[in-house]
């Protein structure tokens, strides 16, 4: 006899704790729809999905607001949709660590008084929070005159990211009354901001670790950088922006003035003059942002300004970002290639140039001297990407790739053969992307209930990706809509002693690109790709 539609069961029931349910419904923080479907099965699983789905509450407004809104933006605010009415609840208020405000926000007077209502409302109800992101690309003047002077209240805040283009003299000294942030960005500094900084930092240098002043940084001069540093000798992690008042000696000297930095972000531009070498002995992570490159010399020059920074630096990660991605000659990166293969070889774990193109030549030498890398993401030809297994070999810790294929009229789409053995030539790579279409190995985990009345095998099949958990149909007994609270009930009905069995019985290959996505599977074995033995075939 089925159960009533509104009965919940006990995971006491199942025979699982409550730190198992805790560990199991982690994996599903990201899923929000696999979450909601958890709150239903119990109280005690609401409990615990409820502090994943409200632990970060968004609002980010679309640059193309829908036809239906732009017509009623009089009666319609979509602040009213998503999660941010029930986190306000005074059961909810206190889950919510991390609010952001980002998008294109409605300027029209009377929308924008009702949403900054909501705002308002939102920030004095959430009195955990812990990170604040206010980088709307467009918003009304009065945005920050209304929230700023409600973030000092918030006694847990420790990370605050703010775009700064449009706060004046009368609105400055509000951010500078917040204490104990550990993090700091500034979007687009204004002067006011900039003149207040340097109290501000004095009163935040035993906390602040995170530092980062980023995207249109023209007011900043290297007057303004020497007045930071008494206060930034514990930092650990800095961003610098665009701005052509400084050069690079200016910047060197005011990164070698930082004893603990290990992370940089800079928004690099040509410069001609002579530049030194600056002594970075604890630098791992560097990122840098640039505009397409069409000419050699730009390119040497931008290539010799990296290994500048990065020559004595105990490297483990490089992001080159190219910000204005324009169709450009293939460039070859060659010269940074070799000196990350003679220099940083041993510790270089994460090399992301996808926008950049990298030559066969130099393609093999980094697969044959930087055996430590786990990322890669280059730009490569197609003979390439057809001789890449022949040379991924030696990259035994690799498990993501991601390539963009140059000289080609149109996007290169490899077929599901090409990918298997891409898979097999390394042991550990689990993910390939090519020209956005994307491969990634699962682990296929299939779990049923057993009770003393018999074995239900009307489990269901769920695949294992990263740190999230997703469901399948295994037959008609399945309630997709609601699948945990499905088996839960179905289940809990025939008998109060059931126990939770989970096997690993196949393997198989996610497919997705911009426009299809589908599943190719295989059981039993693991198409070679280096799965431990013991996880191949069905293991109970």
């Amino acid at each position: 006899m089925s159960p009533a539609p509104h009965q919940s069961v006990s995971p006491s029931s199942l025979g699982l704790s409550y730190d198992v349910l805790v560990l199991v419904i982690g994996w599903l923080q990201d899923d929000y729809k696999s979450l909601f479907s958890c709150s239903l099965v119990s109280h005690t699983c609401r409990e615990i999905s409820a502090v994943y789905l409200y632990k970060k509450v968004v609002y980010s407004a679309p640059s193309t607001p829908s036809p239906v809104l732009v017509l009623n933006q009089k009666q319609a605010l979509d602040i009213m949709e998503g999660i941010f009415v029930p986190a306000c609840a005074p059961h909810n208020a206190p889950l919510v660590q991390y609010f952001e405000v980002s998008g294109f926000l409605p300027s029209h007077p009377k929308i924008h008084s009702r949403m900054m209502e909501y705002l308002k409302t939102g920030i004095n109800s959430w009195p955990n929070l812990q990170t604040i992101v206010l980088d709307p690309t467009s918003y009304h003047p009065t945005l920050f005159s209304d929230i700023l002077p409600l973030l000092p209240q918030l006694r847990h805040l420790r990370s605050l990211h703010v775009i700064a283009y449009g706060i004046g003299p009368d609105l400055a000294p509000k951010i500078g009354e917040l204490r104990g942030l550990d993090s700091l960005t500034i979007n687009s500094p204004s002067r006011a901001v900039l003149d207040l900084l340097p109290q501000w930092l004095e009163k935040l240098q035993h906390t602040l670790r995170d530092f980062r002043l980023t995207h249109g940084c023209g007011s900043i001069t290297p007057g303004v950088l020497r007045s930071f540093l008494p206060y930034l000798q514990n930092i650990h992690s800095s961003a610098l922006g665009l701005s052509y008042s400084l050069t690079n000696n200016d910047v060197f000297a005011f990164w070698e003035a930082l004893p603990h930095l290990q992370t940089l972000e800079y928004r690099y531009y040509l410069q001609l003059q002579p530049m030194i070498t600056p002594r970075l002995r604890h630098l791992k992570h560097l990122t840098v942002h640039h505009w397409s490159i069409l000419v050699g010399s730009d390119l040497n020059a931008l290539c010799k300004w990296i290994r500048h920074v990065i020559s004595e630096a105990p490297l483990e990660s490089l992001r080159l970002v190219c910000e204005i991605d324009i169709s450009s000659p293939a460039l070859s990166f060659g010269p940074l290639i070799e000196h990350l293969s003679l220099k940083h070889a041993m510790r270089l774990r994460v090399l992301d140039m996808r926008q950049s193109f990298v030559g066969i030549n130099a393609l093999r030498m980094l697969c044959r001297s930087c055996t430590a890398l786990e990322q890669l993401a280059v730009g490569i030809s197609k003979e390439a990407l057809v001789e890449f297994p022949n040379l991924v070999a030696p990259l035994v810790r690799l498990h993501t790739v991601t390539f963009k294929i140059w000289n080609c009229k149109r996007p290169v789409v490899i077929s599901h053969d090409s990918a298997v053995i891409i898979m097999r030539s390394a042991r550990c790579l689990r993910r390939i992307t090519v020209d956005g279409t994307r491969f990634e190995v699962c682990r296929s985990v299939r779990f049923w209930l057993r009770s003393s009345r018999g074995h239900y095998d009307h489990g269901c099949a769920c695949r294992v990706r990263g740190s999230s958990v997703q469901m399948e149909m295994s037959n008609s007994w399945w309630n997709a809509s609601s699948p945990l609270e499905s088996v839960f009930r179905q289940a809990g009905s025939a008998s109060k002693r059931l126990t939770l069995c989970i096997s690993i019985d196949l393997f198989f290959l996610r497919i997705s690109s911009p426009t299809r996505s589908f599943s190719s599977r295989q059981a039993g074995h693991t198409w070679g790709c280096g799965m431990p033995s013991h996880l191949s075939g069905t293991n109970r």
